[in-house]
């Protein structure tokens, strides 16, 4: 008889820290989205990313002093867009809002890009900085945490009167994953496994399972593909390593 353990490749303190991040995202998007065709609209940028303070929500007195300011920033940043000493080919990057004092109060920056306008909302609020190696570490943590159940003596005296011939650990990602914590790129997920299969072969603990296993896994959102005309499928992923006994990427 063969025993799967199974644990979740997900960060649970960045995933409440995401959900934190996605109620002061939404509301940021009502106070600058409402009526938005209505309000001015830029030519010479096509996009300008919005950076927050993170967990400073916005006071509902200064909903619309806030709302004002940033159509008139917007409005001063395209009029002045070709002449502006501060911009950098497409990109301006601004993090100092004077005589904006609302902006100054809830907002870190907000980032304009350049290109003519497409007809689709201009502006996002942006997610934050995030470091690429939280993704190894998340998974290193749910190796470790793992080792350290199974090494328990009453994990042990558990597993030896199931009289197991293998046992498997399988790590699984996915839309959790996807959502609520930091993306790996520019790291792939080859170098993840990579990081983590090193990890793992030099842990005290590393018997206690004959395989471990990685596996990412994410459907794809058919209805957007085909809305922006690409084909059924694409974003997909299934990706799968093993990462004990030895380093084998399966797909």
């Amino acid at each position: 008889m063969v025993g799967l353990e199974l644990r979740e490749w997900l960060d649970g303190e960045q995933m409440n820290t995401a959900q934190a991040h996605d109620r002061q995202r939404e509301h940021l998007a009502e106070i600058f989205g409402a009526g938005w065709e209505q309000e001015y609209q830029p030519t010479n940028f096509a996009l300008a990313s919005v950076e927050p303070l993170w967990g400073l929500r916005v006071a509902m007195k200064d909903e619309p002093s806030l709302r004002r300011e940033f159509y008139e920033r917007v409005t001063a940043v395209d009029q002045t867009w070709l002449t502006n000493p501060e911009r950098t080919d497409r990109c301006l990057y601004q993090m100092e809002f004077t005589g904006y004092p609302t902006m100054q109060k809830y907002l870190r920056a907000v980032r304009y890009t350049g290109g003519p306008p497409h007809g689709f909302i201009w502006f996002q609020i942006e997610e934050g900085a995030y470091s690429p190696t939280a993704s190894v570490q998340s998974l290193e943590e749910a190796l470790d945490d793992k080792l350290l159940k199974f090494d328990r003596p009453e994990w042990r005296t558990r597993l030896a009167k199931h009289n197991l011939a293998e046992h498997y650990l399988l790590i699984h990602g996915g839309w959790n994953v996807y959502k609520n914590n930091t993306p790996h790129h520019p790291l792939t997920l080859e170098q993840i496994a990579a990081r983590a299969a090193d990890f793992y072969a030099t842990h005290p603990n590393r018997d206690l399972f004959d395989r471990v296993w990685f596996f990412d896994s994410l459907d794809s959102a058919d209805d957007i593909n085909e809305l922006v005309g690409l084909p059924a499928g694409a974003g997909q992923v299934r990706w799968l390593a093993e990462l004990w006994p030895s380093l084998k990427v399966q797909a």
